[in-house]
């Protein structure tokens, strides 16, 4: 179907064509702090939302897994709530998203 890991990685722009699965991003000073590792996870994550390719495999991946669930409207259902869901995280930065999901905890209260 195209949309294997190495397909979407490639979209993304995190594989190059020689066989490499991960880009070559810099690795800083906090590697181990999980709430630095998930800030820069996830500014990456809401940096590929605003790419339409993306935006376009997600939409391809949403109708290939209506084609085995049973919910009547399916595609209709899910791309409303996976709009809202981009748009939302569109909104925040990578440590607000972090500290909802409790991996960046504010010491300072």
């Amino acid at each position: 179907s195209g949309r294997d890991g190495k397909t979407v990685c490639g979209y993304a722009g995190l594989c190059s064509s020689n066989q490499e699965t991960v880009s070559s991003y810099q690795v800083s000073s906090s590697v181990g702090d999980t709430c630095s590792e998930c800030t820069m996870i996830a500014g990456e994550l809401i940096s590929l939302l605003e790419n339409q390719q993306v935006d376009a495999i997600l939409k391809g991946v949403i109708s290939e897994i209506c084609t085995v669930l049973p919910i009547s409207n399916c595609e209709t259902t899910l791309d409303g709530y996976f709009d809202e869901l981009v748009a939302l995280l569109k909104n925040l930065d990578g440590k607000t998203l972090c500290s909802l999901v409790g991996l960046c905890v504010d010491t300072t209260a």
